[in-house]
C-alpha cells in the first residue's frame, strides 16, 4: 500500500515522502494514528502544493536541533547524585528525565527528554555511563553521565 508520511520516522522516512509498506502496518498502525496518508491523486497533488513548505520546516527544525547541540556541546559530562546500596546498585534508576533535567540546568536550555537516548537502558548502577543527546537525526551529542552515591 502507497502512503505519505505525515511525520518523520526513524525506520521509515522524512515528513513528507511516499512509499509502500505492508496493507496492515497502514492501516492498524500509520492512519489510524496520524503519522500518514494513503497516497491517493488528490493526496500527492496537496503533497506536491505543500512541498515547499514541508522543505522549510525540515530546515528549521535542522537549525533548531544544531543550534540546542551546539549548546550542550561543551558539556562534557553531567554529575546526577542518587541514593544506592554498598554494591553501588541504586535504589530506584536514572532515566531520560533525570538526565534532561540535569542538563536543563548546565545548559540553561529547554532539553526534552525524547532526545535523550540511554545506550543500556535505564541506569541503575553508580559510575559513569554513556548516553546520547539526539534532536535530530542527523545531530547527536555524546554526554558522559557521572552518578554518585548521595550520602544522606
Amino acid at each position: 500500500m502507497r502512503i505519505i508520511l505525515l511525520e518523520k520516522l526513524e525506520n521509515l522516512g522524512n515528513k513528507g515522502t511516499i512509499l509502500s509498506v505492508k496493507s496492515g502496518y497502514a492501516r492498524n498502525f500509520l492512519v489510524p494514528y496520524g503519522k500518514a496518508i494513503i497516497a491517493t491523486k488528490d493526496n500527492i497533488q496537496m503533497l506536491e502544493d505543500k512541498q515547499k513548505e514541508f522543505d522549510r520546516d525540515l530546515v528549521r527544525k535542522f537549525a533548531i536541533a544544531q543550534d540546542t547541540a551546539n549548546k550542550i556541546k561543551d558539556i562534557k559530562s553531567i554529575t546526577i547524585s542518587a541514593k544506592s546500596g554498598l554494591e553501588g546498585k541504586l535504589f530506584g534508576s536514572i532515566g531520560s528525565r533525570d538526565i534532561a533535567v540535569a542538563l536543563s540546568k548546565l545548559a540553561g536550555i529547554q532539553i526534552n527528554k525524547k532526545f535523550i537516548y540511554c545506550l543500556n537502558g535505564k541506569l541503575r548502577n553508580i559510575g559513569k555511563h554513556q548516553v546520547v543527546f539526539k534532536p535530530h537525526h542527523d545531530v547527536s551529542v555524546n554526554i558522559e553521565v557521572n552518578i554518585v552515591s548521595r550520602t544522606k
